[in-house]
């Protein structure tokens, strides 16, 4: 287009920042009469059209780490189209500090689920990130998945809560562990 007989030529814009590789679209959801956060990330990069993440979450008091009333951020739905481009972890990196912009104190959970993908749970995923069940079989498992870098089904894994951060492990009660624990508590034994 020619553009040397306009009075006007279009302004050139200088931008001193770069557009963010990824941004999000925040809105809310009608769940049952109760208003629920949405986000959408997308991809600014022409390389990336069409890669998108999506995720509800609302907050809530839970009992965690033999406490009550915890505030922690649910996350009911959280969905990438594009695995292994980093949209997972830049929602769950989200997720994290939005927590802590509405009162949550980083802290967040969400349940595992299978239904998705059968064939391609997100467990090994949330482990990784640096979650966990808080049932250290199950963890211990998981951490397996993570080392060998392999994919989990629905045959290695049933839906679970996940916590970030990491709850304590339960374990197994022992004897001996019930009766070190006697002995610090009645005579201070360290």
């Amino acid at each position: 287009m020619n553009i040397s007989h306009l009075k006007y030529p279009p302004l050139k814009y200088k931008y001193k920042d770069k557009l963010p590789d990824k941004l999000l679209i925040h809105s809310y959801f009608d769940y049952f009469g109760h208003a629920i956060d949405q986000f959408v990330m997308v991809s600014t990069k022409k390389s990336d059209e069409g890669k998108h993440a999506f995720m509800r979450c609302f907050p809530e008091n839970i009992k965690r780490d033999s406490l009550f009333d915890i505030p922690s951020l649910y996350v009911q739905f959280l969905s990438s189209n594009c695995s292994g481009s980093g949209f997972g972890t830049a929602m769950l990196d989200f997720v994290r500090n939005y927590s802590k912009k509405i009162g949550c104190g980083g802290r967040f959970h969400l349940t595992a689920d299978v239904s998705l993908m059968p064939n391609r749970v997100p467990h090994p995923f949330y482990r990784k990130y640096g979650m966990n069940t808080g049932i250290h079989k199950v963890d211990k498992k998981l951490d397996k998945f993570v080392k060998n870098g392999k994919d989990a089904t629905y045959k290695d894994f049933k839906n679970v809560e996940m916590y970030y951060p990491p709850l304590q492990s339960k374990t197994k009660t022992t004897f001996l562990s019930l009766l070190y624990k006697a002995l610090k508590f009645k005579y201070g034994v360290e």
